[in-house]
C-alpha cells in the first residue's frame, strides 16, 4: 500500500467518523416518524449583535417553504440591530407569511431592543419572561455612516436629524401597524424607552409572559397539534462537512498523479 493510499484510507475512515452522527441523525428523521409521529417545528436563534440578514433570511426561506415543518419560533436575545438587516428581516417575515401561512412566534429570552424588536412585531405572537428587557423603539443615525460623505457640520447635522427622524417614522408605523398600536400612544411605547416583559405587556408590545412552555400551548393550538414536537435547527456542519468531502474526492486524481 502507497502513502498515498495509506493517507487516503485514514482520511476517509476519519470523514465517515466525523459524519456518522449525522447520518444516524438522518435514519432517524426518515424512520422515527413512522413509528412515533413528530410535528416539525423550527427554530431560528437570533442572539448576537445583527448587522447581516443574510443568514436568518435563508432559514426563514428554508422554513416557510418546507412544508414538513408546521411553525416557527424565533429565539430572540439581541440589543444591537443595524436598522437595514432588521427591516429586511422584517419585511421577509410578512411576505413568507402570505405566501405560506404558518405560525411565527418571537420568544424573547433576555433582551429584545431596538431593530431586534422589529422582527420580533413581524411575528404573529411575542412571548417573554417577566424581566426581559423589551423595547428601546427609536433610531440614532451613527456619525460614523456620515464620515464618507464628509459633510460640512452644519449641513452633517441636518443630515444626520433628517435620517434620525425619517427612521423613527418608518419603524413607529411598522411596529404601530404589526401590533395593532394607535400612533397617538407613541410617546408611551416608543422614544426610546425600555420595558420589563411585565409593563411590556400592559403596552401591548408583547402577547404573554411566558416562556417555552408558552410558546408549546401556543402552537399546538393553533397549528392543531396533538402530539410531540420535534425542534428543527439549521446547521452548518453537514454543508462544512460535504464541502471538504467534496473537495478531496474532486482533486484525489490531481493528487494521485
Amino acid at each position: 500500500m502507497s502513502l498515498f493510499e495509506a493517507l487516503k484510507s485514514i482520511l476517509i475512515l476519519a470523514l465517515f467518523i466525523y459524519a456518522g452522527p449525522f447520518f444516524i441523525q438522518t435514519i432517524k428523521k426518515q424512520y422515527i416518524p413512522l413509528l412515533e409521529p413528530r410535528t416539525h417545528i423550527g427554530v431560528i436563534p437570533i442572539r448576537e449583535d445583527l448587522h447581516d440578514s443574510l443568514s436568518v433570511t435563508e432559514q426563514l426561506l428554508t422554513l416557510f417553504k418546507d412544508p414538513s415543518i408546521k411553525g416557527i419560533v424565533i429565539k430572540i436575545d439581541c440589543f444591537d440591530t443595524a436598522a437595514g438587516s432588521s427591516q429586511t428581516i422584517f419585511h421577509d417575515i410578512r411576505q413568507l407569511k402570505k405566501e405560506y401561512p404558518k405560525i411565527i412566534i418571537a420568544l424573547i429570552e433576555n433582551r429584545c431592543l431596538a431593530g431586534a424588536y422589529l422582527v420580533a412585531s413581524a411575528c404573529d405572537y411575542i412571548i417573554a419572561p417577566d424581566s426581559a428587557l423589551i423595547g428601546n423603539i427609536g433610531l440614532s443615525c451613527n456619525e460614523w455612516a456620515l464620515q464618507p460623505m464628509s459633510p460640512e457640520k452644519d449641513n452633517k447635522d441636518t443630515i444626520v436629524e433628517s435620517i434620525e427622524t425619517d427612521s423613527y417614522q418608518q419603524f413607529t408605523k411598522q411596529i404601530a401597524l404589526s401590533r395593532k398600536l394607535s400612533l397617538t400612544t407613541i410617546a408611551n411605547w416608543a422614544d426610546g424607552k425600555i420595558f420589563t416583559g411585565t409593563q411590556a405587556l400592559s403596552l401591548g408590545l408583547i402577547n404573554e409572559v411566558g416562556s417555552m412552555y408558552t410558546v408549546i400551548k401556543i402552537i399546538k393550538e393553533k397549528a392543531l397539534i396533538e402530539g410531540e414536537i420535534e425542534w428543527v435547527e439549521q446547521n452548518n456542519d453537514w454543508s462544512l462537512f460535504q464541502f471538504y468531502f467534496n473537495i478531496f474526492f474532486s482533486n484525489q486524481d490531481t493528487i494521485s498523479q
